[in-house]
């Protein structure tokens, strides 16, 4: 859905279309013939972020955004909104972020909202920022909110990828290390013996406050890591999320036109010296191939979704199973489950 300032943008641009409509009608005809571009997408709905914030949550929003200035992580926003949403149940005590055991207090110890969130903030920013060091994906932060920052080194540890496999892990660790201290307590629904330290489902119970939309411009920009180097990633990004709701035109591959998906990857490659071939076929056979498991925000995720190539859609990652690509349903972020996961035929690394 285009945003308001998007729809005035468009509606400024609109003579400019309707002007131009042959002209771009020819355009697009003789790229058909010449083969220039041989894209074929299908869009499905996610399921990300699919429970809403309170309005007792809400209500904090500007001054949770304005302590994360603080740190450079207002982008963030919308992530530290689902902790405290987890963190509340949606119904608030006055520790609005449970911030107190991050000082080493009893639970609820603080009783001012302001300060609950200042502490919060600065725990989250800590593990943050132990989490970018070490370059793991915002996942990974965001357990260690609950968990602590020893997590973030247990993770580096066990493979650097948070799974909630590897939290059960690191749970019953620490369960070892101090028999007979913790005790399921709690929503017990979620626990398994002995599973019983923190709470090994938290980063999916986060997420599910994260709209796609807010996840892509958060989280996305907080997975670390990538092969590009962080400034050229985080350029490339913000290049690109400028066009979220623009729609999907078959042979496009500049603003002025919009993009189909191989001319959203070139143009956005482009913007920090990279050349890559015009068609997604051409783009995977000029990228190195890399595993799934080192699958880094940058990097390319390649489709089959016709039958006249191996390759007919491109994608780029952004971390936390989501990609920024152009396909039937416009430009923005696409889950990689249902639809497209069993049509990706390969990982390709720009170098």
């Amino acid at each position: 859905m285009l945003t308001a300032v998007k729809l005035g943008a468009f509606a400024a641009k609109e003579w400019k279309w309707i002007i131009g409509g042959a002209t771009i009608f020819f355009a697009l005809v003789i790229i058909g013939i010449t083969g220039m571009s041989t894209e074929e997408q299908q869009t499905t709905p996610s399921n990300f972020g699919s429970q809403q914030l309170s309005e007792a949550v809400l209500a904090y929003e500007t001054p949770i955004k304005e302590e994360l200035k603080k740190y450079g992580l207002e982008d963030l926003t919308p992530v530290v909104l689902g902790i405290m949403q987890q963190e509340s149940g949606g119904t608030l005590s006055r520790d609005v972020m449970q911030a107190s055991e991050s000082l080493g207090l009893p639970p609820n110890t603080i009783q001012d909202p302001m300060y609950s969130i200042q502490v919060g903030v600065k725990h989250f920013a800590s593990v943050y920022k132990q989490g970018t060091d070490k370059g793991l994906d915002i996942k990974a932060v965001v357990q260690s909110y609950n968990f602590g920052s020893g997590y973030l080194n247990y993770v580096e540890s066990n493979g650097k990828v948070h799974t909630q496999e590897v939290a059960k892990a690191f749970s019953a660790y620490q369960m070892s290390l101090h028999p007979g201290v913790y005790t399921c307590g709690g929503d017990t629904s979620n626990f398994r013996y002995p599973y019983c330290y923190g709470d090994w489902s938290y980063v999916d119970k986060v997420f599910q406050y994260v709209s796609g939309g807010s996840e892509g411009s958060g989280a996305a920009q907080a997975a670390t890591g990538s092969p590009l180097g962080q400034e050229k990633y985080e350029k490339m990004y913000n290049a690109v999320l400028q066009f979220e709701g623009y729609p999907y035109t078959w042979g496009g591959a500049t603003p002025a036109t919009s993009f189909d998906c191989s001319g959203l990857t070139s143009w956005a490659f482009r913007q920090i010296g990279y050349n890559l071939p015009r068609t997604a076929q051409l783009q995977y056979n000029a990228t190195k191939r890399v595993k799934k498991e080192d699958l880094k925000p940058g990097d390319l995720i390649f489709f089959k979704t016709a039958s006249y190539n191996n390759v007919t859609h491109v994608g780029i990652y952004v971390g936390n199973n989501k990609m920024y690509d152009a396909n039937n349903g416009g430009v923005g972020f696409s889950d990689l489950n249902n639809y497209w996961s069993p049509k990706i035929v390969g990982y390709g690394r720009v170098s």
